[in-house]
């Protein structure tokens, strides 16, 4: 296992695609077999030792948890088979998400790549509902079996609710999209939808905690409010994406101009010259003035401070070969999306075998901004 630079877990590949695990799915293993052990199973298997519940609880957890990453890669299958790439798979406190390096081209792809994954829950929940009617309530297996098939359902069925950024959101605005012919509409739709759901489960979750059900009504508020947010963001995510497209790198990475720093420079030296003297964040380093790394302050942020001293840009910089290019010419949104998947914050820009600067993430920012700011 290795960790990623959010501080995700990458437990393996699929398809060539990380699979990783954000800390938090954790907590929810731990809640997961803990309710299960001193809940659901003392009530339905009385017969069961303290031992055979918790061992049941996590085999019963664990079975959950690959429920999701299945729901997960079935999303990822089908967006490889409409040309669509997939970044990531990450399973989060809150279930999992398929990172795509882009939106579908047409609404029937669109409506493929989310229906499969209600799709693949719907065929979860049979499957093991299946097994529980074949082989009743023996074994550990027997006692999970139910529960799963369950759980995988009440997951399809929210998954369909009508709005981003859940599954059904995507339904809908493939859609809409279809009908009106404009994505953007689709977008909108699903958007507001989704916005809307976000309200109704804060509001029953209020209702719950002014019933008494003070753990399941927080539960739920937190719930809609995390839809609310991404409801949200996969609209301004839309826009931003179609400020970028048809956008060249070399009309936004002259923005800022990184200043090039020798290899032998401490760390020390550069926070105080050009980190706080100048507020700069994104640096090409030189050996002999020739460029061959790229530093910025992230990395320079998880270097203790004690190190500073002797650690110099050349120890810590990312290899300009150990990175991805783009050339001046290229679509800033391809550009993006490449950061997105590498995640960096940063890329290279070559003209041939030339550096001619830095792509950063700043530079898009202060782009889309102004592109904001002048009505596009």
């Amino acid at each position: 296992m290795t960790g990623s630079r959010e501080g995700n877990i990458i437990i393996g590949y699929v398809w060539g695609i990380p699979i990783q695990i954000n800390p938090s799915m954790l907590i929810i293993l731990g809640l997961v077999t803990w309710s299960l052990a001193n809940g659901l199973l003392p009530q339905a298997h009385p017969e069961m030792t303290t031992l055979d519940r918790w061992l049941t609880g996590l085999l019963t957890a664990l079975l959950f948890f690959a429920s999701i990453l299945f729901h997960e890669m079935a999303h990822a299958w089908e967006a490889r088979r409409n040309g669509i790439s997939v970044q990531s798979i990450t399973l989060y406190i809150f279930g999992g998400i398929a990172q795509l390096g882009g939106k579908p081209k047409t609404p029937g792809a669109e409506f493929r790549v989310a229906a499969i994954g209600p799709a693949s829950s719907i065929l979860l929940a049979g499957i093991f509902l299946g097994l529980n009617q074949v082989i009743g309530d023996r074994g550990y297996l027997g006692a999970s079996t139910e529960w799963l098939g369950t759980i995988n359902l009440i997951l399809a069925i929210f998954n369909l609710l009508p709005g981003y950024p859940l599954d059904g959101g995507r339904i809908l605005e493939s859609i809409v999209w279809g009908a009106t012919k404009r994505q953007e509409t689709g977008v909108r739709v699903a958007s507001t939808a989704g916005q809307l759901i976000a309200y109704g489960l804060m509001g029953i979750g209020g209702f719950r905690v002014f019933q008494g059900d003070v753990l399941g009504g927080i539960w739920l508020i937190m719930i809609g409010f995390i839809l609310h947010n991404a409801a949200t963001a996969e609209r301004r995510a839309f826009i931003a994406q179609g400020q970028l497209a048809g956008i060249p790198v070399s009309r936004v990475m002259g923005l800022v101009r990184e200043p090039e720093v020798p290899a032998g420079v401490t760390l020390q030296e550069l926070v105080e010259r050009h980190i706080l003297g100048q507020g700069q964040g994104s640096f090409i380093v030189t050996a002999a003035g020739n460029p061959i790394g790229v530093l910025d302050l992230r990395t320079v942020s998880q270097v203790p401070r004690g190190d500073w001293q002797r650690v110099t840009t050349g120890d810590v910089m990312t290899p300009l070969v150990d990175l991805p290019r783009v050339h001046p010419t290229d679509e800033l949104l391809s550009a993006v999306q490449l950061m997105d998947a590498n995640q960096l914050l940063s890329l290279p820009v070559f003209d041939g075998n030339q550096l001619t600067g830095l792509l950063t993430r700043d530079e898009v920012i202060r782009f889309l901004r102004v592109h904001t700011e002048a009505g596009g």
